[in-house]
C-alpha cells in the first residue's frame, strides 16, 4: 500500500521558465549572499537563476560561498564507485555507446559469480563501502522485472557483504517494478535510487532519447520524470535527480528545472544527491562537452550554494585537474569506470571504448583518488583506506 493514499497528486511538475525569470528578477542576490536563501521570499529556482545569471557576483566567489556553506556537512564528503552489470539496452540515446542500435558495441552481461567477484575487489582492494548497481533500460515487462530482481538481489548481497551505502541506476521504473526490487531491501536502509533525466526540455529530451516510448524505453519523459515520487510513493526516502550537462543549451533551463526537481523532492522528505555530469566521447561523440569550465564551476557554485543539504556528485568524468578545483563544492566523489565488471585486484580499471558507455578522463584506481583527498584532511565516509602515502589535495 502507498504510503503517500494522493500518489500521483503529488507528482513534480516542470516550472514554468517566464514565471521563474520574472521572479529571480525581483531577487536581491546581495541580499542572498548575505542572508541566505531561505530568507528571501523567493522559491529556490529563482534564487539560482537570478545568481546564475548576475555576472556582478564572479565565479570564484560564489564557488567561496558554496564551499564555505557545504563545509557544515557531516560527512563533508563520501563515496560510492560505479559497478556496470551489462551494458545491454532497449534504447537508442544518440549519445550513448550503449544504445541498442550500436553495433561496435561488444554486449557484455556479468552473472552472478562476476557481481560478487567485482564487490569482493572494490570491499578488499579499493576499500570503498559505497557502490552503485547500473544497467541500461528495457522494452519488455518480463525484462524490467527481472533486472529489478536482479538488482535488488545485488544490493541485498552488498549490504550482507558490509557495504554502507547502495546506489542504483536501471532506467525509469514502475510501482510493480518497485515493489520486486522492495523485496530485498527494508525502507529504512541506504538506498539511493538514481534516474537522471538527462535534459528537462521536452524538444532537446525527443531529440536524443527519441521521438516515441514503441520499442524505445527511455523516450517515455514523463515515465521517467515522475520515478522518484513512484519511489517516494513506496515509503523509500533516497534520490539521486540529474542533468547531462551540455545536451541541451539552455543551462538557464536546466539548472531551474534540476534545482525545482531537488526541492520538490525534499518537500516530499526524500534525501537528495545531484548529478550534473558533463557530457564525455563515446562512440556516439568524439565531443568531451559544450560546457566552458567557468561556466560549469558556477553551475556546481549555484546549486551548492543554494541547495546546500543537497550533495552535489561528482565523477571522475572530469579530469584530476578539474576534481581538485571542484571538489569543495561536492557532498560525494564517485571514481570507477564504466565498463561492464571492470575493476582488477592488482592494476587500475578497464574503460574500452568497444564495451564501455562513454571513457572517462581519470581511471587512477578508487583508492588512489580517495586516499588522496583523505590525505588532504577531509576524511571520506564509506572509505576504509587500505593504502598510505597519497599525494595531498586540500579541501575548502
Amino acid at each position: 500500500m502507498s504510503v503517500y493514499p494522493e500518489a500521483g497528486m503529488r507528482d513534480f511538475v516542470l516550472p514554468d521558465m517566464a514565471a521563474i525569470r520574472a521572479e529571480a528578477a525581483t531577487v536581491d542576490t546581495r541580499a542572498v549572499l548575505g542572508a541566505g536563501v531561505d530568507d528571501v521570499g523567493a522559491s529556490r529556482a529563482a534564487v539560482a537563476l537570478a545568481l546564475w545569471s548576475d555576472r556582478s557576483i564572479g565565479t570564484a566567489e560564489l564557488q567561496a560561498l558554496a564551499e564555505e556553506r557545504c563545509a557544515a556537512r557531516e560527512p563533508r564528503l563520501h563515496t560510492f564507485v560505479p559497478l556496470y552489470t551489462t551494458n545491454h539496452c532497449d534504447s537508442e540515446c544518440k549519445m550513448c555507446s550503449m544504445r541498442k542500435g550500436n553495433a561496435r558495441m561488444e554486449r557484455k552481461f556479468s552473472g552472478r559469480n562476476e557481481i560478487i567477484e567485482q564487490m569482493e575487489i572494490l570491499y578488499r582492494h579499493e576499500g570503498v563501502r559505497g557502490i552503485g548497481f547500473l544497467t541500461g533500460e528495457y522494452e519488455d515487462k518480463y525484462t524490467r522485472l527481472s533486472t529489478a530482481f536482479r538488482i535488488g538481489w545485488a544490493m541485498r548481497t552488498a549490504l550482507d557483504m558490509g557495504f554502507e551505502r547502495i546506489y542504483f541506476n536501471i532506467g525509469s521504473m514502475e510501482p510493480d517494478e518497485i515493489a520486486v526490487l522492495g523485496e530485498w531491501i527494508q525502507r529504512d536502509e541506504p538506498v539511493t535510487m538514481c534516474v537522471f533525466q538527462e535534459t528537462y526540455d521536452r524538444e532537446s529530451y525527443r531529440r536524443f532519447m527519441g521521438k516515441t516510448s514503441v520499442g524505445v524505453p527511455k523516450a517515455d519523459y514523463d515515465r521517467r520524470v515522475v520515478s522518484f515520487d513512484r519511489w517516494l510513493d513506496a515509503g523509500y526516502r533516497y534520490v539521486n535527480p540529474g542533468v547531462l550537462v551540455g545536451l541541451h543549451d539552455d543551462l538557464d533551463a536546466e539548472l531551474v528545472a534540476l534545482v525545482a526537481h531537488g526541492d520538490h523532492l525534499r518537500a516530499r522528505g526524500a534525501v537528495v544527491d545531484l548529478s550534473v555530469p558533463r557530457m564525455r566521447p563515446a562512440m556516439s561523440s568524439r565531443d568531451s562537452t559544450r560546457v566552458n569550465d567557468d561556466d560549469y564551476l558556477r553551475m556546481m557554485a549555484v546549486i551548492a550554494f543554494v541547495c546546500p543539504e543537497q550533495r552535489l556528485v561528482l565523477t571522475t568524468r572530469e579530469p584530476q585537474e578539474f576534481q581538485d578545483r571542484a571538489i569543495g563544492m561536492a557532498g560525494v566523489i564517485s571514481p570507477g569506470s564504466p565498463d561492464v565488471a571492470p575493476y582488477r585486484a592488482d592494476s587500475q580499471a578497464r574503460n574500452e571504448e568497444t564495451t564501455s558507455q562513454f571513457l572517462v578522463a581519470d581511471l587512477r584506481r578508487p583508492r588512489h583518488i580517495l586516499g588522496r583527498i583523505e590525505a588532504g584532511g577531509t576524511p571520506v565516509g564509506h572509505f576504509a583506506n587500505p593504502s598510505v602515502g597519497a599525494a595531498v589535495i586540500p579541501i575548502g
